[in-house]
Formats: C-alpha cells, sequence, structure tokens
C-alpha cells in the first residue's frame, strides 16, 4: 500500500487538474509557492491542517473528498496513467494483462 503522502498527493492533483488549475495558479490561491505544492503531489511533504482547509475553499469540497483516496480515474489521460503503472508494477504478468485486455475486447 502506498503511504499517506503519496496517495494525499496523487488525489490532491487529480481534484486539481479537474478543476483546470495549473499547479501555479492553485499554489498561489492556496498561498503557498508552486514548488512545495509540486512536493506535496510527489508525495515528498504533507500538508498543514491550515493549508487542508485553504485546499477545501479553493476545490469547493469537503476535507471528506480530499482524502478518498478509493477514487477510480476518469479521463483518459489519468487511466493510460494507471493502466502503465498497473503494467510496469506486474510486468511477470504482462500475457496475462494482455490475454485479458484483449478476451474483453473481442
Amino acid at each position: 500500500m502506498e503511504n499517506i503522502k503519496k496517495l494525499f498527493g496523487k488525489r490532491l492533483k487529480y481534484l486539481r487538474t479537474e478543476k483546470g488549475f495549473t499547479q501555479e495558479q492553485f499554489a498561489e490561491l492556496i498561498d503557498i509557492s508552486s514548488r512545495a505544492l509540486s512536493a506535496i503531489e510527489c508525495g515528498q511533504n504533507f500538508v498543514t491542517a491550515n493549508s487542508i482547509e485553504k485546499i477545501c475553499l479553493a476545490l469547493k469540497t469537503s476535507p471528506k473528498n480530499l482524502f478518498d483516496f478509493d477514487y477510480q480515474a476518469t479521463n483518459k489521460k489519468e487511466i493510460k496513467k494507471d493502466l502503465i503503472q498497473i503494467i510496469n508494477k506486474n510486468e511477470k504478468h504482462l500475457n496475462t494483462i494482455y490475454n485479458i485486455v484483449q478476451g474483453y475486447l473481442k
């Protein structure tokens, strides 16, 4: 299982991009540097309680939604990225993954 910093970072990036904010725009909205936001989204750093409040206000969402790590990708770019990660993590099962996809498409 991924650690909470990585899960939170992925979720934040997903919600930010879903709302159409660039990193620079969003960092300015929540009063942190774009470099700090990048580190949060990469799972290198974590947010303060104060930042969580600002993030929720900027995204017009609840803390519960912000910490909902069981989301599924909905746009093509995220789906492709997730599939590539699945394949890279499971290369020993590459033939099985391929056969499942081919079977589904027939």
